[in-house]
């Protein structure tokens, strides 16, 4: 099976991408053929010359955009991408930490893969109320049960390639209407996700676990990748930081 494993990483993210690769490597679906696509500013660093690591250069943007955007990225290279069985967009301060085997991940019987959010394990997460925004959750009767975290995403190759496509569309939609979800490119993956709840294979927060705190969730889910701990002021995340 052959797998694309996409990494965007600009600025001092671009450095995480050294250990990224090595623990995906080592403990997620070690057994398959894997292909690294990295988007980035600065295509000359080392550590991307690798046979299996294909480069596609990007200008740099501060937060929310560079997330916002990561449709646009993948959906770019869709023609690249048809060669792999699955894709699957990683953060790059994400981490497996234990291995994650394919029948952990991969059910025939589904087309996407998400995990939810660590943060909303019983009670209904963040979703977009926003209804001039087209990831708004408003437009249906939807169950607001799972929130999935936008940290780790993919499927089948050809699901994936749809998604990206009409995410792509849909975030360009809304900045022309001058309106920017909630939660961004992961507001959009929900109500894309929502709308296809039975064909998403939805894993359990071990595999989006913070590195510090929630204690409670750490002890009900083994933590299978793993968020590092960053300084916001150095690394922002949220809106509103500057970077």
């Amino acid at each position: 099976m052959k797998i694309a494993i996409i990494f965007v990483g600009t600025a001092k993210y671009a450095g995480f991408f050294d250990g990224y690769e090595k623990s995906i490597n080592k403990y997620f679906l070690p057994d398959c053929e894997k292909d690294f696509f990295v988007f980035t500013d600065n295509p000359e660093l080392a550590m991307f010359d690798k046979p299996n690591v294909n480069v596609i250069k990007i200008e740099h943007y501060g937060w929310p955009q560079i997330t916002l955007h990561r449709f646009k990225f993948i959906n770019s290279i869709s023609d690249r991408l048809l060669d792999f069985d699955y894709v699957f967009f990683i953060d790059a301060d994400l981490w497996p930490c234990a291995k994650i085997e394919t029948n952990d991940i991969i059910k025939s019987e589904y087309d996407y893969v998400g995990v939810q959010h660590p943060g909303f394990v019983d009670t209904i997460g963040t979703f977009e109320t926003n209804t001039l925004s087209t990831a708004n959750v408003l437009d249906g009767n939807y169950n607001l049960s799972i929130y999935r975290q936008g940290c780790f995403w993919g499927g089948k190759t050809a699901k994936v390639l749809e998604m990206v496509k009409t995410l792509d569309s849909s975030v360009d939609l809304d900045s022309k209407n001058g309106v920017m979800a909630i939660w961004h490119d992961e507001s959009h993956m929900n109500k894309y996700f929502l709308q296809r709840n039975d064909k998403i294979y939805t894993l359990n927060p071990g595999y989006a676990m913070p590195q510090h705190g929630f204690e409670n969730i750490k002890q009900k889910y083994k933590p299978m990748m793993i968020h590092l701990y960053k300084n916001m002021n150095e690394f922002p995340r949220f809106e509103g930081a500057k970077q």
